[in-house]
């Protein structure tokens, strides 16, 4: 069998950046916020 040789950019790997890591923990976090608030709401309305 043969092997594949994988892609230049599947080679390298590059830690995210704080700013990347910032967004991301904001995104899941206003993420969440959201998904509670909305059982919530709809909870109150039945």
């Amino acid at each position: 069998m043969t092997q594949e040789k994988p892609l230049p950019e599947q080679e390298q790997w590059f830690d995210l950046l704080p700013v990347e890591k910032k967004l991301i923990s904001y995104s899941l976090g206003l993420g969440l916020i959201l998904l509670v608030l909305l059982v919530w709401i709809s909870h109150t309305m039945i």
